[in-house]
């Protein structure tokens, strides 16, 4: 007789499934690691000692996240098939990612990898050998010109894409008015902020970890204060003479080599950077036709120049000096890249002003890259918003049972290519002298509804056609007072307490249940269904009041600590 164990384990269930996918990795971890390197060009070292135990962790913590699903994540359902797009120089690490929490949550997976990766097609040959339900994690070889053949497929609830940025911006074009939810995770370039009263040894080997090191995925940014600037270029040369590169399968080596492709990409980026006036610092002798690129360091860039704007690509650091801590603040906030940041000071309380400070998606506190199972990291701006990790990467693959799923909404008459790049030349005129049939809004700016500059108005209409309002055309003039009363507030609404605070959101909330007849009334008029209307109405009010309790409001941000060395700690900022 089975035991209730084995029983599961036969039905597929996400905890059980997940510890012996951990036991079969570390079963053939040493086949895992030599095919990355093999494959990718990196330090076997990097895949053995870091990305090989990481996996076993995600596994082991996304297990006891599924087992306590039932009693944490009871009004949580999974969201169905997720379809996970790679680019070519991913790691497996990356797919590890995002496939645990979506297996352990009760999703299934489709994942489109390169052609010239398989060890994906490992780890899913080690999955399969589990003897559960067939089809839960596919992979697929493919091109990228495949990813939207996947992601447009009618049975696909979530797409994540993790690559480039403007392959990102396609695919979200291609996916407006389909109903399926985009999780995206653009870019791989981070950032250093260096004030002068960090350890300069320390900072030195924090750069060469997050750039020079095998398990970095990108480039750097380095910002560094002037009075440290002169004696940490100095320290940082001296170092980078130090770094060895070679074939990965080799055990002493530090960087490998990452493919023709990140090659290329990486001597254009400094034969640009060189054009526009800066300075390089390259350590060793390398070939021309070695596929190994060596360690760069680029200085007096200046900031208005396009390599200063674009993405920086491994293993280049671009470095910048700032005078004062506000001023490298709002350097380091007026780049359009946001995924991830650390920041060096002896003086915690400066670092954390600093790092809270910071508009990006996570930062660490006196280290770079550390990864923890329990703890969300993720990107913001350019760089995607998608949270891997952590409860919150959980819930990217959950969805409230009382939301009804998003249906595709293609419109025949609107091109989804060119929608919101042009205003139209001719705009509906909005009546003037004649008493209206039907509500005019004007544009709520300030406290207030005001009458449009462009003194113009679309008419709305209903799923049959019928007139319900007409809604007011805004111009530049209008975002422009918009944004100044929102900054106006924002002081005073800062200095709320708690309490003020959450006194609004259930005044909001009581207002929904007050005027609920009238609400769904209008959703059932566009086109959706009384129960749908009047759940989507009872969802509302049930977030609201949700966040109305003084527990949520301290976990808006969260400081979480992360164990390790270090002379003052190391911290992790999610925010």
């Amino acid at each position: 007789m089975k035991s209730k164990a084995e029983e599961l384990l036969g039905n597929g269930h996400p905890p059980y499934s997940c510890r012996r996918l951990a036991k079969n990795v570390q079963k053939h971890q040493q086949l895992l690691w030599t095919l990355e390197s093999l494959v990718t060009g990196r330090a076997v070292r990097e895949v053995r000692d870091r990305d090989v135990p990481l996996t076993q962790q995600l596994l082991q913590y996304h297990a006891d996240q599924a087992h306590s699903q039932e009693k944490t994540m009871a009004d949580w359902e999974p969201m169905g098939v997720v379809g996970l797009i790679l680019p070519p120089t991913f790691s497996f690490l990356e797919m590890m990612w995002r496939i645990c929490p979506a297996l352990a949550m009760g999703c299934t997976v489709v994942v489109l990898v390169p052609p010239v990766s398989p060890t994906p097609l490992l780890l899913a040959q080690l999955a399969g050998e589990l003897g559960t339900f067939p089809g839960i994690l596919n992979v697929l070889m493919g091109s990228t010109p495949l990813g939207p053949v996947l992601a447009s497929q009618p049975c696909v609830q979530k797409v994540v894409f993790c690559g480039a940025v403007e392959e990102g911006r396609a695919l979200r074009r291609t996916l407006a008015g389909h109903g399926v939810e985009l999780a995206l995770a653009l870019g791989t370039e981070s950032l250093l902020l260096l004030a002068d009263t960090a350890d300069v040894d320390s900072a030195v080997e924090g750069v060469v970890d997050a750039a020079w090191s095998d398990r970095s995925p990108g480039g750097l940014r380095l910002l560094v204060q002037e009075s440290m600037w002169d004696e940490t270029t100095r320290r940082l040369q001296a170092r980078m003479r130090q770094l060895r590169a070679g074939r990965g399968l080799d055990g002493a080596v530090d960087m490998g080599a990452r493919g023709a492709a990140s090659l290329a990409q990486a001597q254009h980026y400094v034969h640009k950077a060189q054009s526009q006036g800066a300075q390089v610092f390259q350590a060793g002798d390398v070939p021309t036709n070695s596929p190994f690129f060596p360690p760069t360091l680029i200085s007096d860039l200046p900031p208005a120049a396009p390599c200063a704007q674009s993405e920086v690509p491994w293993p280049v650091v671009v470095a910048f000096p700032f005078r004062t801590t506000k001023e490298g603040l709002a350097l380091a906030n007026g780049m359009f890249q946001g995924n991830s940041a650390s920041v060096w000071s002896e003086r915690l309380g400066q670092a954390l002003d600093l790092g809270y400070g910071l508009q990006v998606g996570t930062v660490w506190i006196n280290t770079h890259g550390l990864s923890d199972p329990a703890v969300p990291v993720g990107g913001s701006k350019t760089n995607g918003s998608s949270q891997h990790g952590g409860l919150d990467g959980c819930y990217e693959y959950l969805r409230p049972t009382a939301l009804p799923a998003r249906q595709p909404y293609l419109s025949e008459s609107l091109n989804y290519d060119t929608f919101g790049l042009a205003i139209p030349s001719s705009q509906p005129a909005e009546p003037e002298m004649q008493p209206s049939p039907v509500p005019r809004y004007g544009l709520f700016v300030g406290g207030r509804f005001q009458t449009p500059g462009a003194q113009s108005s679309r008419p709305i209409r209903d799923h049959s056609g019928k007139l319900q309002g007409y809604v007011a055309e805004g111009t530049a003039k209008t975002i422009q007072d918009a944004v100044q009363a929102a900054h106006q507030a924002t002081s005073g609404w800062v200095a709320q307490s708690p309490a003020s605070r959450v006194a609004v959101l259930w005044a909001l909330a009581a207002a929904l249940e007050n005027h609920n007849s009238a609400l769904v009334s209008i959703l059932e008029r566009q086109g959706m269904k009384p129960e749908a209307a009047k759940k989507e109405l009872k969802l509302s009010m049930e977030r609201l009041r949700e966040w109305r309790s003084p527990q949520a409001q301290g976990q808006i941000l969260q400081v979480r600590g992360v164990c390790g060395g270090g002379r003052t700690g190391q911290t992790v900022l999610h925010k």
